[in-house]
């Protein structure tokens, strides 16, 4: 696919195909596609995929920055994955997801947003605890909840389509990295595209969709910075600072550590979040305040506990539809029953009117060819 961001350097590459004896039906033969296709990336025509650009880039022994020139990049998508540890983020999977933003980029026409302004964003978002509380604050304000109100997945979601952000339900099943949660910004548009895996458990949904308002904030953040703004706004919007005030307290009366664990797992069980955020966004006020630490992780007494409190609950996609997989017309209703979102039926809008295949549909949502097509005859 040709993006507007980048092209392949084909003066490297000509050099290379004459430094290893190459010509283009041997390097089609190697990465495994048609002639016709090494053609069209080799005259500009079209761009490869990341998983044969990484290939190219094998065969040819050059570097990712020999082998790609970047363009102009001021409207290039700006991407953000949810940090899972110390999971390394390949430059295949980045590239992908800018691909999707560029494709993402030709629906904005058929959003039902207004195309002449935007939604108010952070001026100078910062990571110190005072600063992160007045943010969470000022948008629970948004949504009309007090500090000690419970936020529910209406509220989350109704801040979202003020914000002009899509929501893109699909089912990635039960990833271990970072492809629970996708989010795409274009520039270009002030648009928000946000993936969420419905294979997910419950608790950690409603974490990753707070986890998104505070990219949604902060849309200029890039990397790790990003990461850890978006999931410190997350713990502070979910939990406030007077709850984990007066929960600190609380604990800190309880001596025995598996009551402070069953305690923190009532508030986890009202909230409908994690243990684990509830008892990190406490230490972080007991921090801020200068006091003791709960110590609830020499044994791993917490995550132990965090495990098997979240295992305990469905996924999200076993709590909305009946059976799995869900038949194309109710995972279709799914996104604007249950999120509101504007995504299938803009999407519906474009192909439509463009003519587009269905291949579009493959490249936009990581579906096999077989289940691109039939979603392809529901929405087409």
């Amino acid at each position: 696919m040709k993006t507007q961001s980048k092209k392949l350097n084909i003066s490297a590459i000509n050099t290379q195909l004459d430094e290893l004896g190459l010509s283009n039906i041997k390097v089609a033969e190697e990465i495994g596609v048609t002639r016709q296709a090494i053609s069209s990336w080799f005259n500009g025509e079209k761009f490869p995929r990341p998983a044969k650009l990484l290939k190219l880039a094998q065969l040819l022994k050059l570097s990712f920055q020999d082998l790609v020139i970047k363009l102009d990049t001021s409207n290039e998508p700006v991407v953000a994955f949810r940090k899972k540890g110390s999971h390394k983020i390949s430059i295949e999977y980045i590239e992908d997801a800018k691909d999707k933003g560029f494709l993402l980029e030709k629906i904005v026409p058929y959003l039902p947003y207004d195309s002449l302004s935007s939604p108010p964003v952070l001026i100078q978002p910062q990571l110190d605890y005072s600063y992160i509380q007045k943010t969470a604050s000022r948008v629970r304000q948004e949504i009309c909840k007090e500090e000690n109100d419970i936020i529910n997945f209406e509220d989350i979601i109704d801040f979202f389509n003020r914000q002009h952000a899509v929501i893109i339900p699909v089912f990635w099943g039960n990833r271990k990295n970072h492809e629970n949660a996708l989010h795409i910004f274009l520039p270009k548009s002030m648009t928000t595209w946000i993936y969420l895996n419905l294979d997910s458990k419950i608790h950690d949904f409603k974490f990753w969709m707070a986890h998104e308002l505070g990219h949604i904030k902060a849309p200029m953040l890039q990397s790790d910075d990003a990461e850890d703004f978006a999931d410190s706004f997350a713990g502070a919007l979910l939990v406030g600072q007077k709850l984990a005030e007066r929960e600190y307290i609380h604990l800190r009366r309880l001596t025995n550590k598996s009551h402070q664990i069953n305690r923190i797992k009532e508030i986890a069980d009202e909230l409908m979040i994690s243990p684990l955020t509830i008892y990190y966004e406490i230490n972080k006020y007991a921090k801020f305040k200068r006091k003791p630490l709960l110590s609830l992780e020499n044994n791993n007494e917490i995550f132990k506990a965090n495990t098997y409190f979240c295992n305990q609950y469905e996924t999200v996609a076993e709590l909305l539809f009946e059976s799995l997989p869900p038949s194309p017309k109710n995972y279709l209703e799914s996104a604007r029953k249950y999120f509101n979102s504007p995504f299938f039926e803009s999407l519906q809008n474009f192909m439509t009117a463009q003519k587009k295949s269905v291949g579009f549909l493959q490249a936009l949502l990581n579906l096999s060819p077989a289940d691109s097509q039939v979603l392809y005859e529901e929405v087409c």
